[in-house]
């Protein structure tokens, strides 16, 4: 048996989420199906980080364990069978004690919101018709490099051990009626993107003050929190490892 890392992108429109639940299209779902019709046999998928129904990926990996001799072909084979909403981007032979999600060293998302009408960016970005200060968004996000415990952004009905969270990158940046944020962390909890983004708007429109949003954060109560924002904004955008992967030649 071999252990490898599949890395896939998707379109989490129209998919009830990342994991495999009941009565739910989800992408392990639409990956295994497609494996088990090219390999004609049953593997079970691991996942690195769960996106939550509607939320996209530009990089997202599964690891899984077999026999067959995986090849190169075998990703043309793949996106073949599956929907235009997912891609396989490459494969990656690992050591057998590699885990998908327990190994990742960082973890990259991004929000996009514009300003201006575009049918270009429906269901791929949060359309804010609203004034809103971009310098002070970046006051807020600068402030989330200070903390750690970050349970007021974390959704209930969760198992975690702990709501530390240490978070080294967090950017604000305007491409004319283009705003993204970018979030770079150890881990994130249930709902947080979508709730800092939704609160640090809070400050960016002037509704809450710098002041505020942190007594927010210290507060560790989540009824405090803008959980509001749509999940089509949403993008994890990029898992990083130790450097040992080696792809599929």
């Amino acid at each position: 048996m071999k252990r490898y890392f599949i890395e896939v992108s998707y379109d989490g429109a129209g998919f009830g989420g990342f994991q495999i639940q009941q009565n739910q299209q989800t992408i392990q779902g639409a990956l295994e199906n497609a494996m088990a019709t090219l390999y004609r046999e049953s593997i079970s998928l691991t996942g690195a980080s769960r996106t939550d129904a509607g939320v996209h990926a530009l990089q997202n990996f599964f690891h899984f364990d077999t026999s067959i001799d995986i090849t190169i072909r075998h990703i043309y084979n793949l996106n073949a069978i599956l929907p235009n909403s997912i891609v396989v981007n490459t494969i990656y032979i690992v050591p057998n004690d590699a885990h998908s999600r327990f190994d990742a060293i960082k973890r990259s998302y991004l929000y996009k919101i514009h300003t201006q009408k575009s049918p270009f960016l429906e269901g791929r970005s949060w359309y804010y018709p609203f004034p809103v200060s971009v310098p002070a968004l970046q006051e807020a996000a600068n402030t989330l490099l200070i903390y750690k415990d970050y349970e007021s952004f974390s959704k209930k009905n969760t198992t975690v051990n702990t709501f530390d969270c240490t978070i080294s990158k967090a950017e604000w940046n305007q491409e004319g009626s283009l705003i993204q944020f970018n979030i770079d962390s150890n881990r994130f909890l249930r709902g947080m993107i979508r709730g800092l983004v939704g609160t640090m708007l809070q400050v960016g429109r002037g509704q809450i003050d710098l002041a505020r949003f942190e007594e927010i954060i210290r507060l560790k109560n989540e009824q405090n929190v803008d959980f509001s924002t749509p999940a089509h904004g949403l993008y994890l955008s990029a898992i990083k490892y130790p450097d040992y992967f080696q792809k599929i030649l």
